[in-house]
């Protein structure tokens, strides 16, 4: 999973990507499986460039954050990581979505639809803001 984040004068906005109807329809960050020979930064910027069209960026965070799920009976985990754009970059959305939004952390924790979600944008955000000046 990866936040995207763009920062608005002295405040992070986030990139929620809205899932098709077929997918569920709700909004979430860019997610995605590790193919064979990647490794977590590999994924990342496939999905990254699959799900938006994105191939540039300022900075790309490992949060050192995991958390696991089960779907359809099989166990999965999930690294999050975030990547920091500069401007408003052109999102260009894939088959997997139907809208797209850039929210502030208070908008995005309120749209986010899995509990998992929210509580990695929690761990971002706080991450985000406590280290504003190094970033």
């Amino acid at each position: 999973m990866v936040f995207i984040y763009q920062w608005d004068k002295s405040e992070p906005k986030y990139l929620l990507l809205k899932r098709n109807r077929k997918l569920g329809g709700y909004w979430q960050p860019v997610t995605g499986f590790i193919e064979e020979a990647e490794n977590n930064r590999e994924a990342a910027l496939r999905e990254i460039g699959e799900e938006t069209g994105l191939k540039m960026y300022v900075r790309l965070i490992d949060l050192n954050h995991v958390f696991c799920f089960e779907m359809q009976g099989i166990a999965y985990s999930v690294s999050v990581l975030a990547m920091e754009v500069a401007d408003p970059p052109a999102i260009n959305i894939s088959l997997e979505h139907t809208d797209h939004q850039w929210l502030t952390y208070q908008e995005a924790r309120r749209t986010l639809y899995w509990d998992n979600n929210v509580s990695s944008l929690d761990k971002l955000h706080k991450r985000l803001i406590d280290k504003k000046k190094d970033y």
